[in-house]
């Protein structure tokens, strides 16, 4: 036996060769006991131990025992039907003794077994039995010197009874039948030729017309005015394998049958070696499983025969879904609903988890993994829109669809899929129902392709997630904001980014960078921004922008105060202007009242005190960097 790994390991498959060519009908044997499953016992037979053997055991069927006027018989349930077949052959010991010669046993096919005990002196046969005899005769009926070996195909049987073939012991060739010890005997049969051997000698051959009748294979055995004891033991009946063995194969040197079937069919046929009963096979498929490359189960809807007197040797098997992989499909018999596996004749069967390789190898093929091209935040920030190639050179009618997937966590290794685009010409999405302003996720396309596994997964992009570490950028007081953002890499090398502020529909570039952080300076104007990072290919028009950040400058005015009072107390001991932090790079100039320039600064920090200049009335001059301007007066108090 051998078992398959794949999904249906449960499944044990027992190798269906062409080679097969015999089938055990029946056999009575068994250690230490005799089985007799599938044999009806009659008259005086029953399973025992006789001296013919040296051991205890009760591994021998004695027909009768050594009394006078009595039979047994012992016939195999399960009919033969000889117009089909054929050819059989049953090998058997026996052993005729322990009395004083009585008439001996007969292995017959007849149409009617004997019931009960049978009465005469026909060696336990009916009188009315229609068959096959062949007979070991150990009494002398006046027909001939015995022991005989006899072959009568007829009604009934008598050893002198016109038309029976035999020979006798005229040379005392025979006298080994009656004997402790047990003869081996092989009868076969060859439609209508009969060879009779006993210890490897054949001793008597017969041509009879074929038997082309229903009937029963089995023993008989009586006694008369003297007796012996008849027993067997190691019976064997084979029938002919030809009439049903197995699979015709691509391969005979194969363990299984192999048969090849084709691709986008829903149907397939298999020859049988010799004819299969067409009424044993279920047209619902139920005697069959059939699994694909994958160990996944495949529906048989129906199977059809060409019959001729119930007999064929075609089957014609229809799925409910076309082959659509390359492989080995594995096609297993089971017990259909009747029961039963698929019969043949002389006790033949497709026997239960018998295997036939179906092999599909022309398919189509495709394999090339779709690299995705592009992510980019859309404006709106609830979305992405991915971008991915057109798959190389792929016949278009064997496209089933791209799976779009992200996985869990940026770099993380758990993919899922979250869209099915169906049609080959559409390689952008809108990707919605996501968060690209707070995460950064891996998105990849993985390309089906009818008949074909799913190609490789292609190369994944992230999207660009910015954010604000420090939170500097919401901070209305922070002149300067430090941003920070995911690489995007995996598109091209070495990308360049461009960070850029948004303000009333207008874009100004604050900066650009190969680094994934910058601090930079906010805007200097009043009013609600937004910040965003971009980057594009070097040598195509692909571009992927990052989420928006949204913040807001507040610029103060400047407010001055003319007093100084520089007496070192920290109350008015410096030009005060406060908010200059908005401002840096204010000029200031200080004149005293005949125009003479006292002080200068060209970026004034509040850190003038005029301890060296006396109380009085001076004029200041201050310029901001915006080009705005403010004079005035100023009193220098002591």
């Amino acid at each position: 036996m051998k078992c398959l790994t794949l999904l249906w390991s449960f499944i044990c498959v027992m190798a269906a060769t062409a080679s097969a060519q015999n089938f055990i009908f029946a056999e009575l044997q068994g250690q230490p006991t005799m089985s007799t499953t599938g044999w009806n016992l009659n008259g005086g037979a029953y399973v025992g131990d006789t001296g013919g053997d040296a051991d205890p055991f009760n591994n021998e069927l004695v027909l009768v025992n050594p009394v006078n006027s009595t039979s047994g018989s012992i016939f195999f349930s399960q009919p033969l039907n000889l117009n089909f077949c054929t050819r059989w052959t049953a090998t058997f010991d026996f052993r005729i003794f322990d009395g004083n010669a009585a008439d001996g046993l007969a292995f017959c096919f007849i149409d009617v077994p004997p019931t009960g005990f049978v009465s005469g002196g026909g060696v336990g046969i009916p009188a009315t039995a229609n068959g096959l005899k062949i007979v070991f005769d150990t009494y002398d009926n006046g027909c001939g010197a015995n022991p005989e070996i006899q072959i009568y195909s007829g009604p009934g049987y008598d050893e002198c009874i016109p038309g029976i073939v035999k020979v006798n012991n005229t040379a005392g060739n025979l006298n080994f039948m009656r004997s402790n010890a047990y003869n081996t005997a092989t009868v076969q049969y060859d439609n209508g030729f009969i060879d009779v051997t006993v210890n490897g000698v054949t001793y008597l051959t017969g041509v009879f017309a074929p038997v082309t009748f229903t009937g029963f294979l089995g023993f008989t055995s009586g006694t008369g005015a003297q007796n012996d004891r008849h027993s067997l033991r190691n019976v064997t009946i084979f029938t002919d394998g030809s009439s049903l063995g197995g699979f015709l194969s691509l391969d005979t040197t194969s363990t299984w049958p192999i048969v090849e079937a084709h691709c986008y069919d829903s149907a397939f046929d298999l020859k049988t070696i010799g004819n299969f009963r067409c009424s044993t096979v279920d047209p619902g498929g139920s005697d069959f499983r059939l699994y694909d490359p994958n160990g996944y189960l495949l529906q048989i809807a129906s199977v059809s025969t060409a019959c001729t007197n119930d007999r064929s040797d075609s089957l014609h098997l229809r799925m409910g879904v076309p082959f659509g992989s390359n492989g080995d499909h594995y096609l297993v018999l089971r017990q259909g609903i009747d029961g039963n596996v698929i019969l043949g004749d002389c006790g033949a069967e497709l026997f239960a988890f018998d295997t036939v390789i179906i092999r599909v190898n022309d398919c189509y093929i495709y394999d090339q993994p779709v690299h995705l091209r592009n992510v980019t935040v859309q404006p709106n920030d609830d979305s992405v829109l991915l971008q991915w190639e057109y798959p190389t050179a792929l016949d278009t009618a064997f496209f089933n669809g791209y799976r779009i997937q992200m996985n869990e966590q940026w770099g993380g290794a758990v993919w899922q899929d979250v869209a099915l685009v169906a049609a080959a010409g559409d390689t952008t999405l809108v990707l919605g129902t996501l968060q690209p302003d707070a995460e950064s996720r891996d998105f990849r396309v993985v390309l089906r392709v009818r008949g074909n596994p799913d190609c490789p997964p292609g190369d994944s992009i992230n999207n660009i997630w910015l954010k604000n570490p420090d939170g500097r950028l919401t901070n209305t007081d922070a002149l300067e904001a430090s941003l920070e953002w995911s690489a995007y890499d995996k598109a091209w090398s070495m990308p360049e980014y461009q960070v850029f502020f948004l303000f009333g529909g207008d874009s100004v570039l604050a900066a650009r960078t190969s680094n994934t952080n910058i601090t930079l300076k906010k805007p200097e104007t009043n009013g609600n921004y937004q910040v965003v990072v971009r980057t594009d290919a070097p040598a195509d028009p692909r571009q992927s922008r990052s989420n928006a950040l949204d913040f807001t400058v507040e610029v103060k005015e400047v407010v001055i105060y003319n007093v100084i009072t520089p007496n070192g107390d920290g109350f008015n001991d410096v030009f005060q202007v406060d908010n200059l932090q908005f401002y840096p790079g204010t000029v200031l100039h200080v004149f005293n009242r005949w125009g003479q320039e006292v002080f200068s600064s060209v970026d004034y920090r509040n850190n003038w005190s005029p301890t060296t200049l006396g109380a009085g009335t001076y004029y200041y001059k201050l310029l901001l960097p915006n080009q705005k301007q403010y004079e005035g007066s100023l009193r220098i108090v002591k």
